[in-house]
């Protein structure tokens, strides 16, 4: 626990990050999950696994300007959620100085946001149609992603505020989700003949699917 207070010191963001992580230097597959809240000294991370208290492991951050890759080790850890995940406390320790300056260049940038979601660059097919209704989809494409929604290119211009049943067609299959158009490009930054850019929010998205496009995320990137 004495970790664990040493990170408090330092100010923590909420941010949600893709996580991939070996807990044992032999493992051959690598665990993943995502980043709650973050700190120069430690983070709060939601793993696909329950790691024992203490337990050293191999984490790496996926951000919008690469990876950074750490040693953490377990402070504390929450009772997993029946749907899936468990939180872990976790205290960054013998951090290079290279990664220790894209850390701080991460969370200096997060100081001045507004919003704790980071975009991820990603391009993958998607098809859409509004909520409850029938007929032929919509196809169109991502631009980016966060934990909490997406940057979507359609060709035509759909509402704010209209619920959508989405597919992401990723490399690891079809990712079934929900959410709602939060804002559309103004027809000034559109052209003739282009993709129209939509903000989307998801409103259902359970912890399977948010853990595959974690993955898909954190090895595209």
């Amino acid at each position: 626990m004495k970790d664990f207070t040493v990170q408090r010191r330092y100010p923590r963001y909420r941010i949600a990050l893709p996580v991939l992580y070996r807990s044992t230097p032999e493992a051959i597959s690598l665990g993943a999950g995502w980043t709650r809240d973050l700190s120069e000294g430690g983070a709060c991370v939601e793993l696909d696994e329950c790691l024992w208290s203490g337990t050293s492991f191999q984490i790496r951050l996926q951000t919008d300007r690469g990876s950074i890759e750490l040693k953490a080790q377990v402070a504390w850890i929450g009772q997993p959620n029946p749907e899936g995940g468990t939180l872990h406390g976790a205290t960054f320790i013998q951090i290079p100085a290279v990664q220790r300056q894209a850390l701080r260049d991460l969370l200096s940038v997060k100081m001045k946001a507004r919003e704790s979601g980071l975009r991820l660059p990603l391009v993958l097919s998607v098809s859409c149609r509004p909520k409850g209704r029938v007929g032929p989809p919509l196809y169109g494409r991502t631009s980016d992603i966060s934990r909490g929604g997406l940057s979507l290119r359609l060709l035509h211009v759909i509402p704010p505020g209209m619920a959508l049943e989405i597919t992401l067609h990723t490399p690891k299959g079809p990712l079934p989700a929900e959410g709602k158009i939060t804002w559309v490009a103004p027809p000034a930054r559109r052209k003739p003949g282009q993709l129209i850019q939509h903000g989307l929010q998801f409103t259902t998205l359970d912890w399977s699917t948010s853990l595959s496009l974690g993955l898909v995320a954190a090895e595209s990137v």
